[in-house]
């Protein structure tokens, strides 16, 4: 299972690119969540805890790209977010037995194995930098003087981020690039709406503080 995510995001692959109008278009699509909802997905699940390979399969590929996004994120280089994403369904295959419902989605349940897989290579290893590869221009898109201009607004965003708290940043992520209400992300983050819409506020005050200071 680990091998399929390393395959899936191989040299030249649209995420891979880290192209911010590709991760913005993403917003305006229907939410990995959304489609949970409206497709045959708790039949799929009860049959990957009984043991269906083929059934968790489905479930990776269809949540994979979503879980990879979210790494990338939250770690340095994308080799990483490869590395994490394949942990993150190997994990998830181990322990899908142990998932019930209880008003947390599958991909909800998904992020959270995520959180702890970044968790705990970060206990292993050198603390990496959040979203430092979070954007970035595509190599065959905007012309040179585009990108001159479009790389420093993403530099001026990218450091002002770097000084949130962690729990910021991924309230950050998981509400305006995952597209996800405040409710799911109190599912992936443990916390009540309010805890989530207080980060929110907290965060993007934090952001045009930074920002406003880095133009003036």
């Amino acid at each position: 299972m680990a091998n399929r995510a390393a395959g899936r995001y191989g040299p030249g692959a649209h995420v891979r690119k880290g192209s911010d109008d590709g991760l913005r278009s993403s917003v305006a699509k229907v939410t990995a969540l959304q489609l949970e909802v409206a497709g045959p997905v708790p039949d799929v699940i009860a049959r990957a805890k009984s043991g269906d390979r083929v059934a968790f399969a489905e479930l990776y590929d269809r949540h994979v790209d979503s879980v990879y996004r979210y790494l990338l994120y939250r770690v340095r280089e994308p080799s990483d977010a490869e590395d994490l994403a394949s942990e993150v369904f190997t994990r998830a295959f181990a322990n899908i037995h142990r998932y019930r419902w209880q008003g947390k989605s599958f991909l909800a349940w998904l992020y959270t194995i995520a959180r702890n897989a970044v968790t705990d290579r970060r206990r292993r290893e050198r603390p990496m930098v959040d979203l430092d590869n979070a954007y970035g221009v595509a190599e065959d898109g905007p012309t040179a003087h585009e990108r001159a201009v479009h790389g420093e607004a993403v530099d001026a965003l990218r450091s002002a981020v770097k000084h949130l708290t962690a729990e910021q940043q991924e309230v950050i992520v998981l509400r305006f690039v995952e597209n996800m209400s405040s409710r799911q992300v109190a599912q992936v983050l443990g916390k009540n709406e309010g805890a989530i819409r207080a980060l929110q506020f907290r965060a993007l005050g934090r952001l045009r503080k930074l920002l406003t200071s880095e133009v003036a």
